[in-house]
């Protein structure tokens, strides 16, 4: 007898398999058309990479980084897959927003030059270039976040140092072009070439007399923030170009000399990423004992704590209901009876904080910076030490 139950599980699980699918080929054509095979070069988020966690941009070079649904759990390579194109899908509403209102921007603007015989290509999302008065260039560089970070991450910092020095180093050689899908692509051009065919606008042969930054826009589901601006330096374009040679040396270790990826450092420390790494199976950095009797365990912790998300905003909008409830009922303060329960809404006094440096400030004034500073210390504790539990996916591959 068929089960209705399971039918449904089946095609909603088939519908999700789908969907999957969909997003893996996207994102494998997508990264074709738009950054060629990023296996025969050094790019910028490629060095940011390298600078977090050498072994993983190692073993991003040597096996790629796309999913398989004959290798993955579903329920994973959808929450990667999401994870991973929800830049793009923000950069293509983004590029339609400068449409919209005709600014002048180059979009996805490439450079491709060697250093020390490593080939190195920056992509940079966005270009706006003025001739107006004094000329000038903006790189805008989009990130899909989580959250906004309320500093930005080195390894974004390291790419569009990377991106602005490239640009000003290479201003007045061939060494631009843009990606595009049709046959109105320029390539081999330097960077006021680019200008002139593409915005038909005129810049200095020169970088020395324009205006050169570049900003990190950064976007969530409900916030977005930009930092900035970041200006050509010679010293961090010199450790972007170190980095690739290195990180590229340490590809051909692996693939061509037979290097082991485990010798090379991994990231130190918590690190946000590190769950999301595809090549952290047996990444040296997790090593420990295997104890499978706890995996069920740990897949039920998971689903609570998936669940204690789910109700906590139910919770939030019944509660809110209630409020405006309560509030249109215009009790004056009266308690409301509803069956075995009963409630209402009161006034309470905001939470008392101790604003720290606004006390140093003040007994500063008054005592002296030394004695402020000794007073405070004595009335400063540390709380008692704790156990943190720390729970990481495992990611593994064929």
């Amino acid at each position: 007898m068929n089960d209705p139950a399971q039918a449904q599980v089946d095609r909603s699980h088939g519908l999700m398999a789908l969907l999957a699918k969909g997003l893996i080929e996207s994102s494998a054509q997508r990264t074709a058309s738009s950054l060629g095979d990023r296996s025969r070069y050094i790019g910028m988020s490629d060095i940011g990479r390298a600078l977090e966690c050498p072994r993983a941009a190692v073993g991003r070079k040597l096996f790629g980084h796309g999913d398989d649904l004959h290798q993955h759990d579903l329920a994973a390579v959808l929450a990667r897959q999401l994870r991973l194109q929800r830049g793009h899908w923000f950069e293509a509403g983004i590029t339609q927003v400068f449409r919209q209102q005709r600014l002048p921007v180059i979009e996805q603007l490439e450079i491709v030059t060697s250093h020390q015989g490593v080939p190195i290509r920056a992509h940079l999302d966005f270009v706006f270039a003025s001739e107006v008065g004094q000329p000038t260039v903006r790189i805008l560089e989009l990130k899909s976040c989580e959250q906004i970070p309320p500093t930005l991450y080195s390894s974004y910092e390291t790419q569009v140092y990377g991106q602005v020095g490239l640009l000003h180093a290479l201003w007045g050689q061939p060494a631009f072009g843009v990606h595009v899908e049709d046959s109105h692509g320029k390539a081999g051009l330097t960077f006021p070439q680019i200008c002139r065919a593409k915005l038909g606008i005129e810049m200095p042969a020169h970088p020395s007399t324009v205006d050169i930054e570049a900003w990190v826009l950064c976007l969530s589901m409900s916030d977005a923030n930009a930092f900035g601006p970041y200006l050509p330096d010679d010293t961090m374009l010199g450790l972007c170009l170190k980095a690739a040679e290195d990180l590229w040396n340490d590809v051909e270790a692996s693939r061509d000399k037979g290097a082991d990826l485990d010798d090379l450092p991994t990231a130190q420390g918590f690190h946000p990423l590190c769950s999301w790494c595809e090549f952290n199976a047996d990444c040296p950095k997790f090593d420990g004992l295997d104890q499978p009797q706890w995996s069920d365990t740990l897949d039920l912790l998971k689903d609570l704590k998936a669940r204690q998300g789910e109700f906590e905003v139910e919770i939030s909008e019944i509660e809110e209901g209630l409020r405006t409830a309560y509030a249109l009922s215009d009790v004056g303060g009266s308690w409301i009876n509803a069956g075995s329960h009963r409630f209402r809404v009161s006034a309470q006094n905001g939470r008392r904080t101790l604003n720290k440096e606004q006390l140093r400030l003040e007994l500063s004034t008054v005592l002296g910076e030394e004695k402020a500073d000794a007073i405070i210390a004595r009335c400063e504790w540390e709380g008692k030490p704790f156990d943190r539990l720390t729970i990481s996916r495992i990611n593994k591959r064929s």
